[in-house]
């Protein structure tokens, strides 16, 4: 029989030294360790109870050992764009290096996604593209040496540190000779251009490829309902275009490039365009060459990625977009990141990205119009970073769940609170629950080979809590 190490994070910090007077399970008890994080204190082990089989009625359980399904967890990622590399190369080696690690490795938050942009996204320094010639089908003047400046180097600085980093990218606008605009910030995709658009994919990710950088997976275009009036790059791509570039042209692009083992995802863009999806899927060459369906969760549901699964299991589900808000600081709080990240990752997807890493105060470089800032947020003037609610939740559970791990489909008692249950490949088993501020006393109940075990959660405190069971 496999042992479990269940671990709840209220919210706790990697790396913490166990506190003093902390539960020790006795010989036969099931390991237990509870770390908490809480409006005013950091990441921290906490007293627990022991397993018992005594329960309360009085509560309902996420109950383990009714565990409905499972899928793959691939891990939590972030956009590094263009802007975010900029503030990062600006920074001296050894404080660019100590952040890095903080991101990317098993000391600090342990994301295991990046997001690129292929060309400029609402967040970089300057409107940009890889070829602005005219005509320029077959793509003799592409050149992505813009990005050899700092964008590229800050990459590979990551790979070196996460060898295995799963690496993606999205167009948020082609060249404005591809479109009915002119321009990079609003209209849409021509058709006559749909292979020119093929041959500038797989172009990028051959520059990447020749640069050392490979390109796990590329969606057709971000977002591609919305042009944004032309206040930021942006392009509206049908769905008939993208059956035909997703289907024969990308594919057929990417062989002829030497392009290999780069997955194609399609859509990028809100739940709410899940009728969009279904079509697209139901097209055979979609079937064929489409390995994922790519997510943002700025409308809709997240239940309409379970759907989808039900009817195409073999594709992959992954949430690409979304961060903090500089204007929603009050109401995004720990439960409210959590709910979003949390919808999805239990509705079937693989994996959650956030948007920009790091941003100043005023959410700067901008290039679009909207108010959003970074996971961590770097001040202008001291240069002092501190975490979002977002990167607080992220260092809650992503330090003590692998990539591989199960995302364990088990009932969530108690609406009020959000929580979630991961089961890592070496058998530990980790549960996260995250509540608002409450004044009153209020409990959370998880039961485990026939036992149960009660949690306390603080008074008058938002919380995050997280139960490792285990070995």
């Amino acid at each position: 029989m496999r042992k479990f190490y269940l671990l709840i994070v209220t919210m706790c910090l990697a790396g913490t030294a166990m506190a003093q007077g902390v539960y020790v399970p006795q010989e036969g008890q099931i390991p237990v360790r509870v770390l908490q994080t809480t409006d005013t204190k950091p990441i921290h082990e906490i007293y627990t109870t022991p397993f018992t089989i005594h329960g309360y009625s009085s509560i309902g359980s996420l109950d383990l050992d009714d565990i409905k399904g499972c899928h793959t967890y691939k891990g939590i990622g972030v956009s590094l764009t263009d802007a975010s590399c900029w503030w990062i190369s600006r920074m001296p080696a050894g404080k660019r290096t100590e952040f890095l690690k903080d991101a990317f490795t098993k000391e600090g938050m342990n994301l295991s996604l990046i997001r690129l942009n292929c060309g400029a996204s609402d967040y970089a320094t300057e409107l940009y593209n890889y070829d602005d010639v005219a005509g320029d089908v077959n793509m003799k003047h592409f050149s992505v040496s813009r990005d050899e400046i700092y964008m590229i180097p800050v990459i590979k600085e990551v790979q070196a540190l996460r060898p295995n980093i799963y690496t993606y990218s999205a167009i948020w606008s082609e060249p404005g000779w591809m479109k009915t605009s002119g321009a990079m910030c609003g209209g849409a995709l021509k058709d006559e251009y749909l292979q020119a658009y093929a041959n500038y994919m797989a172009a990028y990710v051959k520059a990447y490829k020749i640069h050392g950088v490979k390109i796990d997976a590329m969606s057709i275009h971000n977002e591609p309902e919305t042009d944004q009036a032309g206040g930021c790059p942006a392009s509206i791509v049908t769905a008939e275009q993208e059956i035909k570039l997703a289907g024969r042209l990308v594919p057929q692009a990417f062989k002829k490039a030497g392009v290999q083992n780069t997955a194609i995802w399609i859509w990028d863009y809100d739940y709410a365009g899940f009728e969009r999806v279904f079509k697209e899927l139901s097209d055979k060459n979609i079937q064929k060459h489409v390995k994922g369906v790519a997510w943002h969760p700025y409308s809709g549901s997240p239940a309409v990625v379970k759907e989808v699964l039900s009817k195409y299991p073999d594709k992959e589900m992954h949430l690409t977009e979304r961060g903090p808000n500089l204007q929603k600081k009050d109401i995004q709080t720990f439960k409210w990141f959590a709910d979003v990240v949390f919808g999805a990752l239990n509705n079937g997807c693989q994996s959650y990205s956030s948007w920009n890493l790091i941003l100043d105060e005023d959410g700067q470089p901008v290039t679009g119009k909207y108010p959003c800032g970074g996971l961590r947020e770097i001040n202008s003037e001291t240069g002092v970073i501190t975490d979002s609610r977002q990167a607080q939740l992220f260092r809650q559970f992503c330090p003590y769940v692998e990539s591989g791990a199960e995302i364990l489909d088990v009932n969530h008692p108690d609406a009020s609170m959000a929580s979630i249950a991961f089961r890592n490949p070496d058998g530990t088993v980790v549960v996260v629950v995250v509540a608002d501020k409450d004044p009153g006393r209020r409990k959370f109940q998880i039961k485990y080979k026939g036992q149960y075990l009660g949690l306390s959660l603080p008074l008058g405190t938002a919380s995050m809590t997280t139960v490792i069971i285990g070995k």
